[in-house]
């Protein structure tokens, strides 16, 4: 059962200059945020379908859906068989005089209940702020970021949940946040072995990474990722497709029949 986990990388550096300066816009004292405030417009890991999409409702009028299922494919020792089909992904837009707005929301997969692990949001911004304006908005919603880095020159913000690990890569050179959509649990159990990472995985904190688009910013791109839900989630979706592949191998051998001799 194999899945590819696309990532964003950043460059990490130092800037304090930019960091004050957004402090000083922001204008007000500034904690680390809750994962109660991880959210984007209202969405957040951890709700169903039906609760993202009325919040996406309510943050905007004329939103189009497209909706992706999947499921997972396993051999009997003679065919190929195929679990029960669940909801992957559900893909927002929005298009028109107020410029475009993209959303991508991953759920988690069979047998756990579907609910939100990551979404991401990218919008085009059609009248551009600076980098240090925008930023003090998002220390305002977010809290003082765990890592900041510039990559040419985008800014490039991400946060931890307060108390909790962080599951997520993180070292001086680089920072990647998953989105949610395929499986990581690999790489946890590499990292774990580093002490990296805690035995439980549900123990793993969110993530909120945020990239600002050129200086003024022309594009916001804001993605948050469950990694204690979406570790234990595709954990949980291995065990099941293997108990049904031993099930399935071993009604496959109980009706195993010669030719008459």
């Amino acid at each position: 059962m194999k899945n590819a986990v696309r990532t964003s990388t950043l460059r990490a550096c130092t800037c304090r200059n930019w960091f004050l300066t957004a402090i000083a816009v922001a204008g007000a004292s500034i904690f680390p945020a809750t994962a109660q405030a991880f959210d984007v417009v209202g969405v957040r890991p951890g709700m169903t379908e039906a609760e993202a999409m009325s919040a996406l409702t309510a943050h905007r009028l004329g939103m189009r859906v497209q909706k992706r299922s999947m499921n997972y494919n396993f051999r009997d020792g003679v065919q190929q068989l195929n679990t029960e089909s669940f909801l992957h992904e559900v893909l927002v837009t929005y298009d028109d005089a107020q410029g475009r707005e993209d959303f991508r929301l991953y759920f988690s997969p069979l047998p756990s209940a579907s609910r939100i692990v990551s979404v991401s949001r990218n919008v085009s911004l059609k009248a551009p702020p600076t980098q240090a304006q925008l930023g003090a908005q998002l220390i305002q919603k977010y809290g003082a970021p765990t890592v900041t880095g510039k990559s040419y020159a985008d800014l490039n913000l991400t946060w931890g949940e307060s108390g909790k690990p962080m599951c997520w890569r993180s070292n001086p050179k680089a920072t990647v946040i998953g989105d949610g959509q395929g499986d990581i649990t690999d790489y946890l159990r590499k990292e774990q072995a580093k002490g990296k990472v805690p035995n439980d995985f549900s123990q793993c904190g969110l993530a909120v990474a945020a990239n600002l688009v050129g200086e003024p910013v022309r594009q916001l791109v804001v993605r948050i990722t469950d990694y204690g839900a979406w570790a234990t989630s595709q954990q949980k979706a291995k065990e099941w497709v293997e108990q049904q592949r031993q099930e399935a191998v071993k009604a496959r051998l109980s009706k195993g029949d010669g030719p008459k001799l």
